[in-house]
């Protein structure tokens, strides 16, 4: 999948300035493991900061920018057998885009999320997220992908951790017997523990491997 450079420029310009950008996943199970996934692209501060400036028709970001690879997740999105209802938004233009898709079971929802991280890191096409389920038994992988510390010019960008802020979380319909999520302290647990939410930036979550286990009631 091709990079987007306008994007990634005018991002990185963004992390001049006290703003931030927000990738969120959401992914809900009903009792049968099948569910539904959302992810965002939040992007509406960087937008705010935007309006108004000196010269904002070419820094802000457009729903033009992201067409083709809004476009591109459609079509690998509606080859995967047992997804339904996809819905792609592009709302670009105030700062969000995002889409969302219906699953059928976890092996069509894994096929799924080799794309969750095409935007910011095609690592993670090679070497994506992934749940395991056995019975009642779900376990959630995500192996490390460390995002480059520098760019092509071998200029420092840890700078901008802060400006990718990063929020995944995982619900479940049913009760859970026990779970156990490796003490990570990202990690919040609400809704009668029900739905545990990571947050973090996108640079500490890419170097972490993460592995979850959950047993439902």
């Amino acid at each position: 999948m091709k990079k987007n450079f306008k994007i990634i420029s005018l991002l990185f310009l963004a992390s001049i300035m006290i703003v931030s950008c927000v990738v969120k996943q959401e992914i809900y199970f009903k009792k049968d493991f099948s569910g539904s996934y959302k992810y965002t692209f939040d992007f509406t501060e960087y937008s705010n900061a935007m309006s108004g400036e000196e010269g904002s028709d070419s820094t802000k970001l457009k729903n033009e920018d992201f067409q083709e690879y809004l476009e591109s997740i459609r079509e690998s999105l509606t080859t995967i057998q047992g997804l339904n209802n996809i819905k792609i938004i592009n709302d670009a233009d105030n700062g969000k885009i995002y889409y969302s898709f219906d699953f059928d079971g976890v092996e069509s929802l894994n096929q799924a999320l080799v794309y969750s991280g095409a935007m910011y890191n095609e690592n993670m096409a090679q070497n994506p997220p992934y749940f395991t389920r056995k019975k009642k038994n779900l376990t959630f992988n995500r192996p490390a992908n460390p995002m480059p510390k520098e760019s092509e010019d071998g200029e420092d960008t840890s700078y901008m951790n802060d400006f990718f802020k990063w929020e995944f979380s995982i619900t479940f319909e049913s009760e859970l017997k026990k779970y156990d999520i490796m003490n990570d302290t990202a990690v919040k647990i609400t809704n009668a523990n029900h739905t545990f939410t990571e947050f973090g930036n996108i640079y500490d979550i890419s170097d972490k491997n993460v592995k979850w286990q959950f047993k439902t009631k």
